[in-house]
């Protein structure tokens, strides 16, 4: 097996669809082994080998022992791993600690708002009635340029629970398969409006969210010996704007999710789409948005009082 001797024990873990992953007991040590299989299986597995490599370098990711690129398969050092989820201070200090190491030129930008996203969420405001001002609209359209422009760290591109190894060696990213370069507080957003890409879905209180984005922006401070660049609020909307953050990876791309969410509500995880949708849109309500936030409290009662009804 890629050279590293012959398997004495070999034991599947669940993974996704696309992927098969597999701890094997080597005489001498113990390893994970993945292959990822199905659509892009070979530019997800370019993108998760160079960013594991580059975290890996600064403690946040299992090594690379070994890669076949031929048949998308990685060989990585066994993390003992104690729980799912660290607390989320701990889970912000590594994300900024992962943000500070410079994106290896290789990886794509990561994906902002799209003008299809925008003209998706002002088709939701109009079929409930809500009419954004000028001043609002501008600011929407406005919001994927300005939120490119914030910083280029690395990003994991999908840190959810799920994608974390925390134990006696501390936190550990894995699961890079949609990593690329782009703002950290893409990513810092996801404490505020719980977590969008994941089917693990929680609501973590206010003083909460307010400690943990604390610990990111000092933990970016001292390794960086700059400050955060961007707008966290900004961020917000952005992924307030995406209606595919509503469904699974699989199902993003096939339809205009919003229009989908006023007719029907569907599960994913602990929280419905209807929750999800309605949680981010108050949370950037509290975040007092300029310009935007009319627009957005008048959404979030609108939709408050019809599926209440």
């Amino acid at each position: 097996m890629l050279g590293l001797g012959i398997p004495r024990r070999v034991d599947p873990l669940s993974s996704s669809p696309g992927s098969q992953v597999w701890v094997i007991d080597l005489a001498d040590r113990r390893v994970v082994v993945k292959q990822l299989l199905g659509h892009k299986a070979d530019t997800r597995f370019q993108r998760e080998l160079v960013a594991l490599r580059a975290a890996a370098v600064v403690g946040l990711a299992p090594e690379v022992l070994d890669a076949d690129p031929s048949a998308n398969v990685t060989v990585l050092e066994y993390v003992e791993s104690a729980s799912v989820f660290p607390d989320p201070l701990t889970y912000a200090s590594s994300l900024a600690r992962l943000h500070a190491v410079t994106p290896p030129p290789s990886l794509p930008a990561a994906d902002a708002p799209r003008e299809a996203d925008l003209t998706a969420f002002l088709r939701l405001c109009a079929a409930v009635g809500v009419h954004p001002s000028p001043t609002a609209e501008h600011a929407l359209r406005s919001l994927p340029a300005r939120v490119a422009t914030d910083g280029s760290a690395l990003l994991h591109g999908d840190p959810c629970p799920g994608n974390l190894l925390v134990g006696p060696a501390g936190v550990h990213f894995i699961d890079f398969e949609q990593a690329g370069s782009g703002p950290g507080l893409a990513e810092l957003a996801y404490l505020r409006m719980a977590f969008p890409t994941c089917g693990y879905s929680t609501v973590l209180a206010p003083e909460v969210i307010a400690s943990a984005e604390s610990a990111y922006v000092e933990t970016w401070r001292e390794t960086t010996g700059t400050d955060v660049p961007g707008s966290l609020a900004d961020h917000c909307v952005a992924w307030l704007l995406r209606g595919d953050a509503l469904v699974q990876r699989i199902q993003r791309g096939e339809r205009d999710q919003f229009e989908r969410v006023l007719a029907q509500d569907w599960e994913w995880g602990p929280m419905t789409a209807r929750e999800r949708l309605r949680h981010r849109l108050r949370m950037v309500v509290e975040l007092d948005v300029p310009q935007a936030g009319p627009l957005f409290g008048a959404l979030a009662n609108r939709l408050e009082s019809r599926w209440s009804a």
